[in-house]
């Protein structure tokens, strides 16, 4: 049997995907194993910006052997895909089922609150999608700013926090340098 890697986190259905179906033809009797190919018709299970809801399990150790396990859920919006799992910024606030549990106080690894959460975990909201940078992944309405713009220099394709603030009418243009 062979892995497709390039059908991992696809929505297209494997079973009717003509694409999938013309590289196995072409490769029955090869003996390959796995395989990864540029393909026209993949479409990623969640997109860039769009709100989804998330199930996470916290560990907590009570000391000695005995673990317990929590089930927990938060939201958050979608950044890109990084392998078989997707970069996801947590909302801040407690979870969703009402544990009380902060969502800075599970996700410690970093004060941004990302994570990599698995497409099993994950179920889409019916919430708009909101805006993300494409380079530094700064979400739209959260007020922490991870931007590398500065006075001097705006990265191509820039939606930095001062601009959404501005809004289309009042923008400021600003000029790209190359260095």
């Amino acid at each position: 049997m062979t892995h497709y890697a390039s059908c991992t986190n696809c929505a297209v259905d494997k079973a009717t995907c003509q694409r999938r179906k013309e590289i196995a033809d072409g490769l029955r009797g090869l003996s390959v194993y796995s395989i990864k190919f540029r393909c026209a018709d993949r479409k990623a299970l969640f997109h860039q910006g769009q709100r989804i809801s998330f199930h996470w399990t916290l560990w907590d150790k009570c000391g000695g052997y005995d673990e317990a396990t929590t089930r927990l859920q938060f939201s958050g919006t979608v950044l890109r895909e990084s392998g078989a799992k997707f970069i996801v910024q947590v909302d801040h606030g407690i979870d969703v089922h009402g544990e009380g549990v902060e969502a800075k106080d599970v996700f410690t690894q970093n004060d941004q609150l990302l994570v990599r959460v698995r497409p099993a975990d994950m179920r889409a909201l019916d919430e708009p999608a909101k805006r993300v940078c494409g380079t530094c992944f700064w979400v739209e309405g959260v007020a922490e700013d991870r931007c590398y713009r500065n006075g001097y220099y705006t990265p191509g394709g820039c939606v930095s926090p001062a601009e959404v603030a501005l809004g289309a009418s009042g923008r400021e243009e600003t000029k790209e340098y190359a260095f």
